[in-house]
């Protein structure tokens, strides 16, 4: 079985998300703001965020972010993006670089 672990690696999470995002998840990331709700092998759920301070050291808005694999192919989804909209945002860069414990 393959696990979500397996499709994540910080040049994948890079090539998912635009340098902003991955400089700011990176940095929610660091202040170990990631707490789990769900955790299996092959689907997470977490809050990601909810730091004080400025985008750029962390801060911002909690989210509830999930990321899975469907066929052997990741998805994701966070709800601070907007309806119909499939954004590799810093909250689920944060939950990725968590998974593989950059």
């Amino acid at each position: 079985m393959v696990k979500l672990s397996d499709m994540l690696s910080v040049e994948a999470i890079k090539k998912l998300s635009i340098p902003s995002n991955f400089k700011y998840g990176e940095a929610i990331y660091n202040r170990s703001a990631v707490e789990y709700i769900d955790f299996q092998p092959t689907k997470v759920e977490a809050w990601v965020g909810g730091l004080s301070g400025h985008s750029a050291d962390g801060g911002g808005q909690r989210r509830r972010v999930e990321l899975k694999l469907s066929d052997e192919r990741l998805e994701w989804h966070c709800t601070g993006n907007p309806k119909k909209h499939d954004i590799f945002c810093k909250h689920c860069v944060a939950l990725a670089l968590t998974l593989i414990g950059n």
